[in-house]
């Protein structure tokens, strides 16, 4: 009579199960789930507490639990986890293996949570949940006094173990799915927003406008908390920064040091984007001084040129919650491939413009498009310095040599002007044998350093080949002048540099004088009209 009284109670224990588990599978958000083991387990089992425990990588993380008395009423998610192996909970998980332990702070797995008693008298159920050989988590139920729960009890809660199980595996199907959902519904929209973003910058033919739009577009498809974009200079082998934005623009805006390398540098040398999901782990990566190491991630890819790296594209997202991940770092390099193809385009149109707007015997730009150049800069506002150079004894040459002989010789010159000057400099043919440097966003000091290695290239062609073997002796005058400082008129500024010039060349010629030793000097000079020194006819500067 007791058995079949025990078998109907066995059956309808089963039946429950069932059932509960049938409730468990409607169910399709994690934590939901673990909510509703922690309910309905008081219906199979009697207990004073009840933890369900997901596997998260190397831990166990208690996503539910429930205590009914005071031991355990105050435990909380950080009390609970443990790592997987650890503890009579770590162990199950580690081993797959069922335990029903009468006297569990004797066990010698046991691990006692911060703040209770270690020689508390502990009954405690616990079971894997497994599904498709692996553990996804594991059940504990614990009840006050000794040996409290029977082989049935831990039968059932191993049977509804893989009911959960079951319902768990659901769950992160139906997770993955909407995750996998979101992310193409995001990819999707962010295609369609690169698309007509692209479009803009394709058709751009201004390489600065180009980089300019960058900043101003990518926003819209990728978060950030900082964005830089640098040029690369290849004579030079160094990256100038162009424009930063973001809380840190000023620090990404600071020139690189001599010899000093980081993340940007290593894109550059090995032309291949990269993606550092933690800037803290990364030995490539050099914080900036004014911040020290931070927690964040970076996103670095190239902008390619004709010639390989013109440029390096930076982002950074700071913190630890929201780390850049490989969708991001897809679209921005899709992203940087039409950027670069824009670049080429952009670079294409205007080596048509400068080929337009050049001197046939030279291939440098010609006189007229430094007045068009001179007259924007001076329009734009910002500084920037001239240098006029004006060849010594070139006349020479084509009297002893020929006119031939000339040609070649300032086409050679003027190659060793290029190599001379920076990328980010303009050489131009002035007239005849004089020749003109702009030199963007450079002041007095920077200008004299440009101008010493243009002097000094002079000396190095003129010493060679058929040049060295005629009587002249070709150098360079050469004079500097600074905008705003010297002159606020596009006038002022080039007869700053010509006064300059002349001086050089009247004081003993083959050397470099400033826009105000050229005004101190020019009154000791005699004159010979026309001069460069004469005062213009009109001359107003604005306050």
């Amino acid at each position: 009579m007791a058995d079949l009284a025990r078998m109907s109670l066995w059956a309808a224990q089963l039946q429950s199960i069932q059932q509960l588990g049938s409730r468990l599978n409607r169910l399709t958000v994690a934590r939901d789930i673990g909510t509703a083991i922690a309910t309905e387990l008081r219906d199979l089992i009697d207990y004073h507490n009840v933890r369900v425990y997901r596997v998260e990588g190397p831990d166990l993380v208690p996503v539910a639990f429930r205590g009914q008395v005071g031991e355990y009423v105050d435990e909380t998610p950080d009390q609970l986890r443990i790592g997987v192996g650890q503890g009579i909970t770590g162990w199950v998980a580690a081993h797959r293996v069922a335990q029903n332990l009468g006297d569990a702070a004797a066990d010698p797995r046991a691990h006692t949570i911060p703040g209770t008693d270690e020689d508390l008298d502990e009954s405690m159920l616990l079971a894997p949940m497994v599904f498709d050989d692996h553990v996804l988590g594991v059940l504990v139920l614990s009840k006050l006094g000794l040996d409290q729960f029977s082989d049935d009890d831990l039968r059932l809660l191993e049977i509804y173990a893989s009911f959960a199980a079951q319902a768990y595996a659901n769950a992160d199907s139906i997770q993955l799915l909407r995750e996998q959902s979101a992310s193409l519904a995001r990819q999707l929209r962010s295609q369609r927003e690169l698309l007509q973003i692209t479009e803009s910058i394709l058709t751009t033919l201004d390489p600065s406008a180009v980089l300019d739009q960058i900043t101003d577009r990518l926003g819209n498809l990728v978060a950030y908390d900082n964005i830089s974009i640098e040029l690369y200079d290849r004579r030079a082998n160094v990256l100038t920064p162009l424009t930063a934005r973001g809380v840190n623009a000023a620090d990404f805006l600071e020139p690189w040091q001599l010899g000093e390398a980081g993340l940007a540098t290593w894109v550059v040398q090995h032309n291949e984007p990269q993606l550092v999901i933690d800037e803290l782990t990364d030995s490539r990566v050099q914080p900036f001084e004014s911040t020290g190491p931070v927690e964040g991630s970076l996103i670095v890819v190239p902008l390619r040129g004709r010639a390989g790296v013109a440029g390096v594209l930076t982002l950074e997202r700071l913190g630890t919650d929201d780390r850049f991940d490989e969708e991001d770092f897809e679209l921005v390099k899709l992203f940087s491939a039409q950027v670069s193809i824009a670049l080429h385009n952009a670079e294409t149109h205007r080596d048509v413009e400068i080929r337009a707007r050049s001197d046939d015997l030279t291939g440098l730009l010609s006189h007229g498009t430094f007045q068009a150049w001179l007259a924007q800069r001076v329009h734009e506002g910002t500084t920037f310095s001239l240098i006029m150079l004006d060849l010594d004894d070139f006349r020479k040459v084509n009297n002893e040599l020929g006119h031939q002989a000339g040609d070649r010789l300032l086409r050679a010159i003027a190659d060793a002007l290029l190599n001379a000057g920076r990328e980010s400099d303009h050489v131009f043919r002035y007239g005849g044998d004089e020749f003109t440097f702009i030199l963007p966003a450079t002041d007095g000091s920077g200008a004299l350093r440009v101008a010493e290695r243009a002097r000094e290239a002079v000396l190095r062609v003129a010493s060679h080949g058929e040049w060295s073997a005629g009587r002249a002796r070709i150098s360079a005058s050469i004079g500097v002048a600074t905008y705003p400082v010297d002159g606020r008129l596009p006038e002022t500024v080039l007869l700053a540099a010509d006064r300059a010039c002349f001086v050089a060349k009247r004081t003993g010629r083959d050397r470099v004088v400033t826009a105000d030793e050229g005004l101190s000097l020019a009154s000791e000079l005699t004159l010979q009209e026309p001069t460069p020194v004469d005062p213009p006819s009109v001359e107003t500067e604005p306050d």
